[in-house]
């Protein structure tokens, strides 16, 4: 039988995990699509990913880069792949796809960069602003819509839409300078 204190350190041990993977999951999946050309066996890919990282999170260093750890596992589990479809017609060299591969690393840490950039500039928006673009995009309602609920005209939304995109767009750039 199973110490009720094991128990609770395993549970906890998942849950950790679980959160990590969840805010990873996309960059991981985003690197191994960067490789394989199809869809379903990026998500295999993936699948096989997660398992090899459930097995060793023992082994993963607390504190440390974990989507980077993932994406490390994720580079090998590509590596196997290739090795099994070498038979394929289209087929990369090991050198071409090492390049690859350091190149979706770099575009993920960007755009992480950039999501962050994204998340400060939109916190910095007036509040009017802010309600605009969570009704339009965050709520997935159309400009009509959204100029329904706002009790304004659709040209007058299209106007505000493009006015608040170019300030984002203007604060993200700044920000990425670190000139914020």
């Amino acid at each position: 039988m199973n110490n009720p204190e094991d128990l609770k350190t395993d549970i906890a041990s998942e849950e950790v995990f679980m959160q990590l993977f969840l805010q990873s999951e996309r960059r991981i999946l985003g690197f191994i699509l960067a490789l394989v050309p199809h869809l379903a066996d990026a998500e295999d890919l993936l699948q096989e990913t997660c398992s090899i990282m459930w097995r060793k999170f023992d082994q993963f260093e607390r504190n440390t880069d974990f989507t980077a750890w993932g994406i490390s596992i994720a580079r090998y589990r590509v590596l196997t792949y290739r090795r099994k479809a070498a038979s394929s017609k289209v087929r990369f060299n090991d050198q071409l796809l090492e390049k690859i591969a350091d190149a979706a690393i770099g575009v993920s840490m960007k755009s992480d960069e950039r999501a962050l950039a994204l998340q400060t500039c939109l916190a910095a928006l007036r509040e009017k602003d802010r309600e605009l673009i969570r009704l339009r995009y965050f709520a997935e309602n159309s400009t009509k819509q959204t100029a329904e609920q706002l009790g304004r005209s659709v040209d007058s939304v299209y106007k505000a839409l493009n006015r608040v995109h170019d300030s984002l767009l203007w604060c993200i750039r700044r920000s990425l300078l670190g000139e914020v």
